[in-house]
């Protein structure tokens, strides 16, 4: 490996320096592990900007976790908004015909919040500065090699600045198109969702009121997630109540659409598809989008590897639970890193095998969930196109008014979410 002297050794190298690779470091060094981390800086919204468009509604879990990290009391609590409630329907609004909403409460629920609204930027910059008061290696290049097949004990890896470390295990937090996987010889695969996400930020005329709002039918799927309102002095348009984000998973002709729209354009179609909701909306800044995908990887370990985030599965957001997904794995492989003998190698198989298997059940549940939703709600997936498609929208309709109107099985899906 281009003869590079492989001179600093550490327990565990992070590729990654992402939210996920950030608190991945920071959870396997409170297990005493010591920890270095590789790549360049996480790509976060600029300084100027209001807000940022990517937003993450973290769970309890994932709240619970940062608190042990130190990274949620690092964060601007005033741009934090928590979800008390959250309504969704089976498509558009109709004020003719209402159809009935789905209504989760975390008073129901009896926990605080059903999840928290974080921006990436305030999310990634809190865990980057307990990252900094902790004091790891960090080394800004990108990985160019991995060798996990010597008799030293250790994996190699080689950077694009020339240098070369060694350790015992080489976490991927390095995103869909993971470096480390690719190296470690893990198989993926990734398929395209037939739309894009449309994210944007608007001031609102009516407070949403902590409650998130989610649609389904022909436009794709369009969610209104709650924002802060009190931190910029009321709003651009200066007579605001409130504030939202979008993330509209439309299909790519709608997505052409919509991203040609100028900003109050947009703003009035938003509006329009969620019934006024709340009320007239001004929008904040411009809106961006990003592709869809569904990544599955054959295995979440290799030889002193294992993976965690996008590098070890892709999920459509209509569930939002790609990042909780994420930490849900810091978790699990910080407790098996605690779980260990004292003088076991950290890269262990057998050791890493145990994350593995504590991980299987609840990444092919919410696989299932968010993949499944999508192609029974898009009118353009082979479902609802086959021969059993009427009969198939008949039972989801069915399905909706059972779940719509039975508390337990409302209170069984929110256990879920926010576990």
């Amino acid at each position: 490996m281009n003869g590079s002297p492989y001179a600093s050794v550490f327990d565990v190298v992070v590729v990654g320096r992402a939210a996920v690779g950030l608190a991945t470091a920071l959870a396997l060094a409170r297990t005493g592990l010591r920890v270095a981390m590789v790549g360049p800086e996480a790509q976060t919204a600029p300084d100027g900007a209001d807000w940022d468009n990517r937003i993450f509604a973290l769970s309890p879990a994932s709240r619970r976790l940062l608190d042990d990290l130190g990274a949620w009391q690092a964060m601007h609590a005033e741009r934090i908004a928590p979800v008390h409630d959250m309504r969704i329907w089976p498509r558009a609004a109709d004020a003719l015909s209402p159809p009935r909403a789905l209504h989760f409460s975390a008073w129901r629920a009896q926990v605080d919040a059903l999840a928290w609204i974080v921006e990436n930027r305030n999310l990634t910059r809190a865990l980057a500065q307990a990252c900094r008061f902790a004091g790891f290696a960090t080394f800004p290049a990108t990985l160019s090699e991995l060798d996990v097949a010597g008799q030293s004990g250790a994996a190699r890896l080689a950077l694009s600045d020339g240098r070369g470390l060694r350790a015992r295990l080489v976490v991927g937090a390095d995103g869909a198109n993971s470096r480390v996987r690719e190296l470690a010889g893990i198989q993926a695969s990734l398929s395209d969702y037939p739309q894009r996400a449309v994210v944007a930020n608007f001031d609102t005329a009516k407070p949403h009121r902590d409650c998130a709002y989610q649609w389904f039918g022909e436009h794709g799927i369009l969610a209104l997630l709650p924002l802060p309102a009190g931190s910029q002095g009321g709003g651009a348009s200066g007579g605001s109540s409130g504030r939202c984000s979008i993330v509209w998973s439309a299909p790519h002709a709608l997505a052409d659409e919509l991203l040609a729209l100028e900003p109050q354009a947009l703003a009035d179609r938003v509006e329009a598809v969620a019934g006024s909701v709340l009320g007239a909306m001004t929008p904040i800044g411009l809106a961006a989008a990003w592709p869809l995908r569904l990544g599955r990887v054959e295995s979440l370990i290799a030889p002193r590897v294992a993976l965690v985030g996008d590098a070890a599965h892709v999920l459509h957001p209509l569930a939002g639970q790609g990042m909780n997904l994420g930490f849900g794995d810091v978790q699990a492989l910080a407790d098996t890193m605690r779980g260990r003998e004292p003088v076991r190698d950290p890269g262990e198989r057998m050791l890493l095998r145990r994350y593995e298997r504590s991980r299987a059940e609840p990444v092919m549940a919410m696989r299932l969930a968010t993949d499944g939703l999508q192609k029974l709600f898009d009118p353009a997936s082979a479902l609802l196109q086959g021969p059993f498609g009427a009969p198939l929208a008949t039972l989801r309709g069915l399905g909706w008014q059972a779940v719509a109107s039975s508390g337990f099985l409302k209170r069984l899906l929110i256990s879920q979410a926010i576990r």
